[in-house]
């Protein structure tokens, strides 16, 4: 028998009694005490929960994007519409949890902390942002609209968690970036990008604040290599 059913025992059996009281020297009697033992009471269950209470739950965002660059107008050093998408993700990575790993390579998540989306969509999300703020390429859309796009920036995602490096909580992100001319199907460029930031203490806010800062050199690292990619292919010999 359970701790909290035990507890909740004296109110079931009082409950049975009240009734046994009103209905004594009658077969109903026996019946009800059948059915109060074997069903254990619904009635006098009904002010005990057995339940256990739901956590409530914290939704985090990045943190705003801010850009690097000069807010003067410059023409954009990419004249093309890039789409962004989602990384290719599975497990955790997949989901809106908070990934962790404590130690040993287990991989667990923060209790009462959620993203406000899934990893892949706000990992696209602001990568798109950054890139839009940035004024350095001429369009930039997302895989939410079946657009036209003259290149693609797909790819997986490795890592989007905090580790504990020599005692440090750190976020690390791991991605694998492909440069995809969609026309013609084709991998122009690929490329893995590791980024590291360690927080300033082990709560949770401090560790968005960590993954904010990340996320935000990927994005500008993505950039700058997309950058040096040529706009044009190369004709086969």
């Amino acid at each position: 028998m359970s701790t909290v059913l035990f507890h909740c025992l004296p109110r079931i059996l009082s409950g049975l009694s009240t009734r046994l009281n009103r209905v004594r020297g009658s077969a109903s009697a026996a019946m009800l005490v059948g059915l109060g033992v074997m069903g254990l009471s619904v009635t006098g269950l009904s002010g005990c929960s057995i339940l256990p209470k739901t956590e409530p739950v914290v939704f985090y965002r990045l943190p705003p994007v801010e850009s690097v660059y000069s807010r003067v107008w410059t023409p954009p050093s990419l004249p093309l519409t890039v789409r962004i998408k989602q990384p290719d993700s599975s497990g955790l990575l997949a989901s809106n949890r908070i990934a962790v790993i404590p130690a040993d390579n287990q991989l667990s998540a923060y209790q009462g902390a959620r993203w406000a989306s899934s990893v892949p969509i706000l990992f696209r999300d602001q990568i798109t942002d950054a890139w839009l703020q940035s004024g350095r390429i001429q369009h930039v859309i997302n895989d939410s609209k079946p657009l036209a796009a003259d290149r693609e920036l797909a790819g997986s995602l490795r890592a989007f968690q905090t580790e504990y490096i020599n005692g440090q909580p750190t976020v690390v992100i791991h991605f694998d970036a492909q440069w995809i001319d969609p026309n013609q199907r084709t991998l122009l460029a690929s490329r893995r990008f590791s980024v590291t930031e360690p927080a300033v203490n082990p709560e949770v806010p401090a560790i968005v604040a960590a993954f904010g800062v990340a996320q935000a050199r990927l994005s500008q690292a993505l950039l700058e290599w997309v950058l040096t990619q040529p706009t044009e292919q190369k004709e086969a010999p």
